[in-house]
């Protein structure tokens, strides 16, 4: 579900009940770039924790123009997870569907 400018407030009490009763919680980032710098890609020598400070390194010379919260709980009715995925793009200026996003 797109979360715009124009429905946030009507969708925020939905948005909130189902992170409150979720059994677990995915979250997701749509960044403008990973890699600038040839010293920043990582490499297959690259130790966890090279990778890590890397991508860290990059994600913080980025801009965040989506993020994605997904929230997951058990029905056992159906034997599977439902699922309730929440899209906001970030960036000012920005479209969807002719409504400006939050």
């Amino acid at each position: 579900m797109d979360i715009l400018r124009t429905n946030f407030l009507e969708k925020l009490d939905f948005i909130l009940s189902s992170i409150r009763s979720a059994d677990f919680v995915a979250l997701d980032t749509e960044f403008s770039g990973l890699c600038i710098d040839s010293e920043d890609q990582i490499h297959a020598y690259d130790q966890v924790e090279d990778r890590y400070q890397k991508l860290k390194h990059n994600c913080a010379r980025m801009n965040a123009f989506q993020v994605g919260i997904c929230t997951f709980k058990w029905d056992d009715t159906q034997n599977a997870y439902i699922s309730r995925p929440f899209n906001a793009y970030t960036m000012p200026n920005s479209e969807v569907c002719g409504d400006s996003v939050v």
